[in-house]
């Protein structure tokens, strides 16, 4: 028998075989590695998203401890020296976050209390108007405003002249409103939409509210009342009648108060790369744990 004979050519297509099955199988371990640190930041990322909410959602827990402590240790008097006022700054956690801010929402003018039943419809239709005319909110979007809840340019309890609807029911969210973003992104600091009427809080009011709060209130009266207000909050509206002496065609406590039952909590968090939030409206009532009326987290 005769020696086998080897082919060069058949040696290299061998060879390039070879090199292509290794190319391939190198191929598909570096997909399957891929998929799989893919996967893994997947799970990293849900898991970072999800340990962030519950960071968020706990800060709203900590917002309740901290008005639940605040309610009925100064009275029944809610102000700026308490502690909810006070925001928690960004505080570092492993790996990330948190930070929070309460928000008395009292010291805002509440939109429902226009409601046909609100028994201060009137006062506080005349405290908005004003605070529209020091805003620049043009005359058609306050007739607009007003036209939501059926009130005509003179208070005649009537629907104005462009509303032919019956009264919506009560509003909850101010991009509801029918107005032009602009009026509304001027309106929002000063406005809020509670489940029913409340008073407004002259301790926690900011000035141009509070100064929509009094007919004709001159800069010095103003200043007066900030001061004062700083020095030590007021207890009671018999007591800020002692401190401020305003004539009557001034000040009207109808609709005013020194207590807040409504409070915005928010709260931000991150870890590692992902970031939640949480926002909550609670109930805060002295000698009971606040109560969540609504809260999101995402």
């Amino acid at each position: 028998m005769k020696p086998a004979k080897y082919f060069p050519r058949q040696q290299g297509s061998a060879l390039i075989v070879a090199m292509l099955v290794a190319a391939l199988a190198a191929a598909v371990a570096v997909t399957l590695i891929a998929g799989e640190q893919r996967w893994l930041s997947g799970v990293e990322a849900q898991r970072d998203h999800a340990q962030a909410q519950a960071l968020a959602d706990a800060g709203v827990q900590w917002a309740s401890l901290i008005l639940f402590q605040d309610a009925g240790r100064d009275g029944d008097v809610t102000h700026l020296k308490q502690s909810w006022a006070f925001p928690l700054p960004p505080t570092p956690i492993e790996n990330g976050f948190i930070e929070g801010r309460i928000t008395d929402l009292q010291s805002r003018f509440n939109l429902n209390n226009l409601l046909p039943d609100s028994g201060t419809k009137r006062i506080h239709f005349e405290r908005l108007n004003r605070l529209c005319r020091q805003l620049g909110i043009d005359g058609q979007a306050r007739q607009t405003l007003f036209a939501y809840y059926s009130i005509g340019d003179n208070f005649n309890d009537k629907p104005a002249p462009s509303n032919k609807t019956p009264p919506l029911p009560p509003l909850f969210d101010l991009g509801d409103l029918p107005l032009p973003p602009a009026a509304v992104s001027k309106l929002a600091p000063h406005l809020v939409a509670l489940p029913k009427p409340t008073p407004l809080n002259i301790n926690t009011a900011e000035r141009d509210t509070l100064r929509a709060a009094f007919a004709d209130i001159s800069d010095d009266d103003l200043n007066k009342i900030w001061t004062e207000r700083d020095k030590q909050p007021f207890s009671s509206l018999a007591e800020f009648h002692r401190r401020v002496s305003l004539n009557a065609g001034v000040f009207k406590d109808e609709g005013l108060g020194v207590s807040s039952r409504y409070f915005l909590v928010t709260v931000r968090a991150r870890q590692g790369n992902a970031r939640a939030q949480a926002q909550a409206l609670l109930h805060s009532e002295a000698g009971h744990w606040p109560e969540i009326v609504w809260k999101t987290v995402e």
